[in-house]
């Protein structure tokens, strides 16, 4: 294991890098000190990623870190909340008296009632480690109490915030739902409309998983679409657009597309962001959606402009312009994007594309390195369009 290599790409924040390199690494490796010094290194540059890799590979999250201190009390009390998350990925008895659970819970609590990271951008996500050690130990708060947890800072992609939407959002009965309406009717609270929606939004999601009947059916779908439809005209602020977008998409049955078409040309990147995700080619608006994918593959936020050329690259349609369009992508400097024009190329049988996907893969060093998966799954597509067509080639038919 190379550890300066490895805390060099921990420094600038290369994740793909990092874990590429940890691919070769033995369980020798792994139980020494250079990677307990690389844990390290990678929770206090808040690299996620990488912490979340070391653990699942065995590095011990117990023993201290170079300087003595405990990691899981280290990333509670810096308010760490998805370092901390890695760190007790594998602990399996969180209701111990002594476990790392209640203890990152008193630390939290402790930072909250002292004022501790006040100022601090980003601000530390202390109310997330107390919500989240709360319901690992049978604790649930009530949804008004959660909320203002969320509210102190506001800002949906905090993980205060998160996580106080995925604890409500597990209660997937009556109550919740009727509580979360009530939050987004709220005209006069910004704030609580956004919460309300984001809720609603996580009840379909976790009714998906934990409802008891594998095939029952969301008992307010249609109450929820009535009130949600209306916002996707009428909503002014951009934030709670997004999470109307989403929610409505998500109760709804039928074909969103016609519903959402328009805010593919929004000005916010947030609303073209949630549309792009939501948005295929497999509706009556055929011709419109993909003239909004068109448009979307060239958007400035990397990500939606991969998502706009994912929808493209496995599209039925096979146009000049959504060739063209798939061909402009081949050097974007986005990885992700690049390798989805080239599939998009390839899966038309385009000569460029499959040059352009050979190339990405001779940058491929291990099953660790980008790519490395979703060049299987293309490859899959590849290998199945080609027997579908010598199956149904002239020569095949006739029994030659």
């Amino acid at each position: 294991m190379d550890l300066p290599l490895l805390l060099a790409a921990v420094e600038r924040g290369d994740d793909d890098t990092a874990r590429e390199l940890l691919y070769g690494a033995t369980a020798d490796d792994l139980a020494g000190e250079d990677a307990v010094t690389l844990l390290a290194a990678a929770a206090r540059a808040g690299r996620q990623r990488v912490v979340d890799h070391l653990v699942l590979r065995g590095v011990d999250v117990t023993r201290p870190w170079d300087d003595g201190v405990d990691p899981v009390t280290w990333a509670a009390e810096n308010g760490r909340y998805g370092v901390l998350q890695a760190l007790l990925s594998r602990s399996r008895d969180p209701l111990s008296s002594d476990s790392p659970h209640r203890r990152a819970l008193r630390i939290a609590q402790d930072a909250l009632a002292s004022g501790a990271g006040a100022g601090a951008e980003p601000p530390p996500a202390y109310r997330a480690i107390v919500t989240d050690m709360e319901a690992e130990l049978g604790v649930h708060r009530p949804p008004d109490e959660l909320m203002a947890r969320a509210l102190v800072h506001a800002d949906p992609d905090h993980d205060d915030w998160f996580v106080s939407v995925f604890h409500l959002g597990r209660r997937t009965g009556r109550e919740t739902f009727d509580w979360a309406l009530e939050a987004a009717r709220d005209a006069s609270d910004l704030g609580r409309r956004r919460f309300g929606l984001d809720t609603m939004k996580q009840l379909v999601f976790a009714f998906g998983i934990f409802a008891e009947e594998p095939d029952a059916e969301l008992p307010f779908a249609r109450e929820a679409e009535d009130f949600l439809r209306p916002l996707l005209h009428s909503e002014q602020d951009p934030c709670t657009l997004a999470l109307a977008i989403a929610a409505f998409t998500s109760y709804s049955s039928g074909d969103t597309v016609a519903a959402i078409l328009d805010h593919a040309h929004h000005a916010d990147p947030g609303v073209r962001a949630c549309v792009c995700g939501i948005l295929h080619t497999n509706t009556a608006e055929h011709d419109e959606a993909l003239a909004a994918l068109l448009h979307l593959a060239d958007d400035p936020v990397p990500v939606t402009r991969m998502n706009a050329l994912d929808r493209l690259a496995t599209a039925t349609a096979d146009t000049p312009d959504l060739r063209a369009a798939l061909a402009a992508h081949l050097a974007d400097p986005h990885f992700d994007a690049r390798l989805k024009a080239a599939a998009g190329l390839a899966l038309r049988g385009d000569e460029g594309g499959r040059a352009a996907l050979e190339e990405i893969r001779s940058g491929i060093k291990n099953m660790n390195s980008p790519g490395w998966g979703r060049l299987g799954d293309i490859d899959h597509l590849l290998r199945v369009r080609a027997e579908a067509a010598e199956t149904t080639a002239p020569g095949r038919q006739a029994g030659v």
